[in-house]
Formats: structure tokens, C-alpha cells, sequence
């Protein structure tokens, strides 16, 4: 509610506005640039040897695309192929160093040091590596050279041109299409709407959230998508107790007063699915997307925790890999075990891909 409430007085405001909206030009212009600049082998786009497949975004906030990640992990191992992610690892510490992890060989790192997601990711793929690191040609190379994966998996690459990709996934939310349609600060958009066009397919996330008719209809006549798109759901799977020691599934939370605290970029989204549930969520409490969580803020949830005595404690994945670091939050906090379900058209689209490309190696 505080930052609807940020967001309409700065749209209100007659002189902000303009500003906002002539700084996005300028931004404009230099993204303009940028692509001009790949396009015509000013910057080079550089090959590796293994296939590569690219998830990412026109927009800032969460589009789902560590969850996306986390299903074609799982589709490619289930299809005979071994992956390697890459990941730039946003807001880690140390962010100048690549890093590898394989949570089979190493459960010990801090997140903090390699990123909530691609943690994550490596976390609930204990057998793929995941490197994370500014550059994914680097990244890249020290995966061929030291795991000599089947396919190579960009997390968040969509503006990352310095790598070609041999599949260009672009997620687009359900929930929020492309905004305003205009850059930042003005809107939401990172490079102009027309550069769908870089795509080998558009993924609707989230679809089970909001109808996606609207954005259909814009991608479809207005920008003049020609290349598949596919409908993913996002959905809950069921909970685990932060310690690990105890399961819900999700009808043993339905009728119950749940209290949800979270640090993600579109909150809103998870407070609609689990009312969608037929949950009661009584409070919420909210931090910056990525936030590294403090004492302070344990202090916060469990003061909170204690005025509105929720029957439950939620939170999501990701916050809980920072959560885990304090203790006295193992027993009293429930996390979220998200999944995207695919429409049923797009594992034929990535067996036949994975089909050409290897009987072309």
C-alpha cells in the first residue's frame, strides 16, 4: 500500500511527471545505442561451444524467472541432459568474482556471497552447478571447462548480449503485461517493447493470477508477436517448515489466519494466490525486494508475530535463504515451495528444439 501510495503521487505530481518521462527518453536513447552498437559488431556477441538457453525480461520485478530456471532444470535432466546455470547473482557480496556452487558438494556457503536466487536454484538442484558472476561468457567458460554440461541455462539474460543464445525465452507476467509501455523511471520497461523481436518464444507467467487476454491481444495485433507463446501457471506445490522438519501440503492451510512476510518485487502477486486458496491472510510484512535481513527485522516479524497470533507464518522461497541464518525463526516460520505448471504445447516445443540442436552437434 505504501509504495501505490508513492507510486500515484509521483504520477500526480505536474512537475515530477514530466521529468520522469524525459529521463526515460534519455534512457532511451542510450539502450538504442547499446543495440545498435551489437547489432552493427561495434560490441561483439560472443560463442561458446555449448547450446545455450537464455530466460529473461523486457521489464523490471518478478516475472518468475528463477522459478522458469528451476523448470527447465528439472525438464532437462528429465530429458537426458545435463545443464549448467548462469547467473550475474544480483545485490551479492563480492559481486567482481565468479563463483561456482553445486550444493551436493558444497550446502555450506553463505547466500549472501552467491545470491539469493541462483542459491536457491542450486539449493533445490543439489546436482547442477550453478556460477554466478557479471560476466556469462566468463561464467560460461568455466562451466565447459570444468562440468562440460549439455546445455548452459542464463538466468535474467535477456539484455545480456555479450553471449549468443541458441533459445531466447522472454517472460512476460500476466498480471502486469509491459506496464505503462514506456522505460524507466517513467515506466517499467528496461528496452523498448519492440524488442520482443530478439525472442525465439514469449512465456506468459502466472497466468492462473490474472487473464491474460489483454496481453495476448497487445502481443498479438498491436506488437505483432509472431513467434510461439505459452501459458505458465504459478502455483503452490506445498510448505516446509524453515528448520526442514516438518511438511504441510496446502489444504491444511486453507480457513487458517496466516501472517506473510516477504522481500519480493511483486508481493501483491503471492497475497492474490493464496487468497485464490481460500486462505485469511491477517497481516504482511513487507521489505525491498532481495533485502538482507537483519536482527532488526527478526525482531520486527516475531513482535509482529506475536500482536496478530496468526495460525501460520509464511513466507517464500527466497526469503528463506537469508531467513535460515537466525535460529530462533526455525520453528515459527512456514515457506512457500512455489512451481511453474507449463500449458501442454511447450514441452513438445523444447523436445523438438533439443531434438534439431543435438542432431546438429
Amino acid at each position: 500500500q505504501k509504495k501505490c501510495r508513492i507510486k500515484t503521487m509521483i504520477f500526480s505530481n505536474k512537475f515530477l511527471k514530466p521529468l520522469l518521462f524525459a529521463t526515460s527518453q534519455v534512457f532511451k536513447s542510450f539502450v538504442l545505442l547499446r543495440l545498435l552498437a551489437y547489432r552493427k559488431g561495434w560490441l561483439k556477441t560472443n560463442r561458446v561451444n555449448t547450446p545455450v538457453i537464455s530466460v529473461g525480461n523486457l521489464t523490471v520485478g518478478g516475472t518468475g524467472k528463477t522459478p522458469v530456471v528451476d523448470l527447465l532444470v528439472k525438464e532437462l535432466q528429465r530429458l537426458q541432459k545435463q545443464p549448467a546455470v548462469l547467473s550475474r547473482g544480483y545485490k551479492r557480496k563480492n559481486a567482481s568474482s565468479h563463483q561456482r556452487l553445486r550444493f551436493c558438494e558444497d550446502s555450506k556457503i553463505d547466500p549472501a556471497f552467491f545470491g539469493d536466487e541462483p542459491y536457491l536454484l542450486a539449493q533445490r538442484n543439489p546436482e547442477v552447478p550453478v556460477y554466478v558472476g557479471s560476466s556469462r561468457f566468463i561464467t560460461a567458460d568455466l562451466a565447459e571447462k570444468q562440468d562440460h554440461p549439455d546445455i548452459l541455462l542464463l538466468d535474467d539474460a535477456y539484455q545480456h548480449l555479450a553471449i549468443h543464445r541458441d533459445l531466447n525465452l522472454l517472460l512476460i507476467d500476466a498480471e502486469q503485461g509491459l506496464g505503462n509501455r514506456h522505460l524507466l523511471p517513467f515506466g517499467v520497461l528496461r528496452e523498448p517493447e519492440n524488442q520482443w523481436k530478439r525472442a525465439d518464444a514469449v512465456i506468459l507467467t502466472k497466468t492462473n493470477l490474472a487473464t491474460s487476454d489483454t496481453v495476448l491481444q497487445m502481443l498479438k495485433h498491436e506488437l505483432q508477436v509472431n513467434c510461439p507463446v505459452f501459458k505458465f501457471k504459478y502455483e503452490v506445490q506445498g510448505l516446509t517448515r524453515l528448520d526442514g522438519k516438518a511438511q504441510l501440503n496446502l489444504n491444511e492451510i486453507i480457513n487458517k489466519r496466516l501472517l506473510l512476510t516477504s522481500g519480493i518485487a511483486q508481493p501483491r502477486g503471492l497475497e492474490r494466490l493464496l487468497e485464490q486458496q481460500g486462505v485469511e491472510i491477517i497481516g504482511k510484512i513487507e521489505f525491498p525486494d532481495h533485502h538482507d535481513y537483519g536482527a532488526e527485522d527478526v525482531r520486527k516479524i516475531l513482535e509482529k508475530q506475536q500482536k496478530l497470533k496468526p495460525e501460520y507464518l509464511l513466507t517464500t522461497e527466497k526469503d528463506a535463504v537469508k531467513l535460515r541464518n537466525f535460529a530462533e525463526l526455525g520453528e515459527q516460520i512456514w515457506v512457500l515451495e512455489m512451481e511453474m505448471i507449463p500449458d501442454n504445447l511447450w514441452n513438445d516445443f523444447l523436445a523438438e528444439f533439443l531434438r534439431l540442436k543435438f542432431e546438429n552437434l
